[in-house]
């Protein structure tokens, strides 16, 4: 399995800085998401790795310009903007971009929001595919009471109806998310590693308290670690575990652990 590591896990530093440390630590398989700086140098430091040999995938709203463009598909949107970002993301090969399901006002109708999503996803798989670009959705978790917001596909049965009104759109299992379908067994959350390997785009990893989506590291008693042979092999995995502002050494060691852990 390759073993992509986040951006989003060394957040509150330059793009440049968190690429550094993961090159230090002979990471080499990135995703680029949101958590770093944005700035002037952010498409400089990028293309510099890359040059090196870094290889990347993309997550959606993820930082390649000097602002953050954080956006919600159940929401109306700007295309020029995801014009731009897919003609970047093809001008530096990269072949595989992941979006959230979107989330929506609680004062919204979810089947309107729902309508919303399908209509946006479809027509940024077009712009995808018309560049050699693999699109995929990610499962999502219940908000907490409160949020003033819920997220998109947030249960078995939403994602199984996206599958079928989007077949031609990828999954991406987010096993932390999974986590916080409280009203699930592990069974039901299960099946969707029994996805045809072709149909998952990649499967992200950390853990949480079942409450919050916190990306905290994994450890024996993350719920699915007894299940890691299920993991298709020919599916990447992208961890998220927060490593903010660790030194080179010890983001070395949980990368190589996570390695051992899903070899």
């Amino acid at each position: 399995m390759e073993l992509y590591l986040s951006l989003s896990a060394y957040g509150g530093v330059s793009t440049r800085k968190a690429l550094s440390v993961f090159w230090e630590a002979g990471v080499r398989h990135i995703e680029l998401a949101i958590g770093p700086k944005p700035d002037i140098d952010t498409v400089q430091a990028i293309q510099d790795f890359k040059q090196q040999g870094m290889i990347y995938r993309a997550h959606h709203a993820f930082v390649w310009d000097n602002r953050h463009y954080p956006f919600s598909l159940a929401q109306p949107q700007k295309w020029d903007y995801f014009q731009r970002l897919v003609d970047w993301l093809a001008d530096n090969s990269i072949t595989a971009y992941s979006v959230h399901g979107g989330n929506f006002s609680e004062r919204t109708e979810r089947a309107a929001a729902y309508a919303i999503f399908i209509e946006n996803i479809n027509y940024l798989n077009q712009l995808c595919q018309a560049r050699g670009i693999v699109l995929g959705v990610e499962t999502m978790y219940p908000t907490v009471p409160g949020s003033g917001f819920e997220n998109l596909l947030d249960n078995n049965e939403e994602v199984e109806q996206f599958c079928k009104d989007a077949p031609q759109i990828k999954i991406v299992v987010d096993m932390a998310h999974l986590n916080i379908w409280r009203h699930y067994s592990d069974k039901e959350k299960l099946q969707w590693l029994k996805l045809p390997p072709e149909r998952i785009l990649e499967i992200h990893i950390s853990d949480n308290d079942g409450l919050h989506d916190t990306h905290t590291r994994i450890t024996q008693n993350t719920w699915w670690i007894s299940e890691v042979a299920q993991f298709p092999k020919v599916v990447p995995i992208v961890l998220e575990s927060r490593l903010n502002r660790l030194p080179v050494s010890i983001v070395q060691q949980e990368y190589d652990r996570i390695v051992t852990l899903i070899s």
